[in-house]
Formats: C-alpha cells, structure tokens, sequence
C-alpha cells in the first residue's frame, strides 16, 4: 500500500469514528492505536533488525517474565466495547513461551458490585498495592503477547490457593 494509499484509508478511519456519536473515548482510542503502532515499529525496526531481520523468527524476550500464579500489568488496548482494556492488572493462567493466557482482573471496593461466580472470581494476592482482593474477569481471558508487558509495575505472588483458581477454571469452561 502507497503511503497516499495509507493515508485515504487514515481520513476514511477518522470519518468512520466521527459517526459514531456514542463512543466516548476517541482520546483513548487514539492513544492505544499510537502505543500500538510504536510497539509494532520496535517489533519490526529494531528487534527484527537486531535479530535474524526475519519477522517469523524474532521474539520479544524481556529480562523479567511473570511466573504463572502471578500477577502482571499489560496493555489490553482497545477491542469491542464490552471488553475489558488499556493497561490492566492481569492473572498469569499459562506462559506459552513468548505469549501468555492472562485473566484480566478488577479492583473489588466497598462499593463494588455482588461478584457474578458465572463468570468472576475474587483472588487474594501479597502485598498488593492497589488492595490484596482483586476480582479475575473470566470471561476477558485471552492470550498476549509478551511484548504487552509493562515490567516496570513488578509482579504480584498470589495467596489464593492455585488449585481453587484452576477448579473453577475448570467449572467455566467445562
């Protein structure tokens, strides 16, 4: 695609969420397409280069992985408008050598809503910042990329037993 190519289909983007008077966050949205590019131009201009300058054989290792039964902050980004996104706390279900299955989590308040055991469960976990509760969103679960990490917020053991979560896991989607 030409770069006047690109930038028809930029303008055609724009107009498109122009019409959508209901969305309420073009702010973040751009902000989340921005990070999203950036972090494309590092997978393809730098670590491709440094690497095999093979795309299909580079991977984004960073020094510091979470273990599963941890808890890690990513970038979700934007997806569909019931989807949980942007920078979130998430359970370490299952590493897949540069990908990870997480379960992004909420903060359980005083004011939080009654907990939906279909398709939620309240964790505890050590020396939390935020709060040591935190509710798994079960049905946001996905698999990530590493290079979604942000490894700069540390990484969080979990106290509540890894067996429970795995039972109820097991509950949802069986």
């Amino acid at each position: 695609m030409t770069d006047r190519a690109i930038y028809h289909k930029m303008i055609e983007i724009v107009d498109k969420l122009d019409r959508i008077n209901q969305y309420q966050s073009i702010d973040g949205f751009i902000r989340d397409l921005e990070y999203h590019v950036d972090q494309l131009d590092y997978f393809y201009n730098v670590l491709t280069s440094k690497g095999s300058g093979d795309p299909s054989t580079t991977f984004y290792l960073p020094k510091h992985i979470p273990n599963e039964h941890q808890v890690a902050y990513f970038n979700l980004t934007r997806g569909f408008p019931k989807e949980l996104y942007g920078g979130h706390w998430c359970y370490v279900y299952k590493r897949l050598k540069t990908k990870l299955l997480v379960i992004p989590m909420t903060s359980v308040k005083e004011d939080s809503a009654e907990i939906d055991p279909e398709f939620e469960l309240d964790i505890k976990i050590k020396e939390f910042k935020n709060s040591n509760l935190a509710r798994l969103q079960l049905s946001d679960m996905r698999t990530i990329d590493i290079q979604r990490l942000y490894i700069k917020k540390g990484f969080y053991d979990v106290e509540t037993k890894r067996e429970d979560i795995i039972a109820h896991m097991r509950n949802f989607l069986l």
